[in-house]
């Protein structure tokens, strides 16, 4: 068998859910204490779109829910208006 016909299992598509992926190579979740003040940064968008993939899935950071539930420093926060604002761009 030629290499360029050989199918990858990995690289074929893979129904999740209402999730239609052209791959099944997924990003796991991520801390990547870049989030000042708990505010994601713009950054994060580069960080995220080098990584997409057409079809493909990014499971990102944890995001925590208050300031009590901060598991680490300098992660993404979801409490503030200012929080869920700076999130927008990234999603």
């Amino acid at each position: 068998m030629a290499l360029d016909s050989a199918i990858i299992p990995l690289m074929t598509p893979y129904q999740m859910g209402n999730f239609h992926l052209s791959h099944r190579i997924v990003l796991a979740p991520l801390t990547r204490q870049r989030s000042y003040g708990n505010v994601p940064q713009p950054h994060a968008i580069l960080y995220y779109s080098q990584r997409a993939s057409n079809g493909g899935m990014l499971i990102t950071e944890a995001t925590g829910v208050s300031d009590t539930a901060q598991g680490y420093s300098d992660t993404p926060g979801i409490w503030t208006k200012e929080q869920v604002e700076a999130s927008k761009p990234v999603s």
